[in-house]
C-alpha cells in the first residue's frame, strides 16, 4: 500500500481530529513525537508537524489498511444452498 499511499497532511491529517493525529503520530514514530503534537497550539500546526513527523516512514492509517487486509482475503463462495435461500417454515 505505501506504493500508491503517501500519509501526509493534506492525504490524511487535515480530515482527522487532533486526537487522531496525535495517536498516528505516536504510532509512526512514538511517543516523543506525539508530544511535539499536542504541544502545537492549533490543529493546522498539528497538521504541519505530523506531515513532516511522518514524512517517508512508510506508516498508513489505519483505514487504508483494514481496506488493504479486506481487498486481500479470497473472495467467499456467493452461492447459497436453495434450503438457505427460502427456510422452511416450522409446521
Amino acid at each position: 500500500m505505501p506504493d500508491w499511499f503517501e500519509t501526509t497532511g493534506d492525504s490524511y491529517f487535515k480530515h482527522v481530529n487532533r486526537t487522531t493525529i496525535e495517536l498516528s503520530v505516536a504510532e509512526a514514530r512514538g511517543s516523543d513525537a506525539e508530544l511535539s503534537v499536542r504541544a502545537a497550539a492549533k490543529k493546522s500546526e498539528a497538521v504541519t508537524i505530523a506531515d513532516r513527523l511522518v514524512a517517508g516512514s512508510g506508516w498508513i492509517p489505519a483505514p487504508v489498511r483494514l481496506a488493504r487486509a479486506e481487498a486481500e482475503r479470497e473472495p467467499k463462495s456467493e452461492s447459497i444452498a436453495e434450503d438457505e435461500q427460502f427456510p422452511q417454515a416450522a409446521e
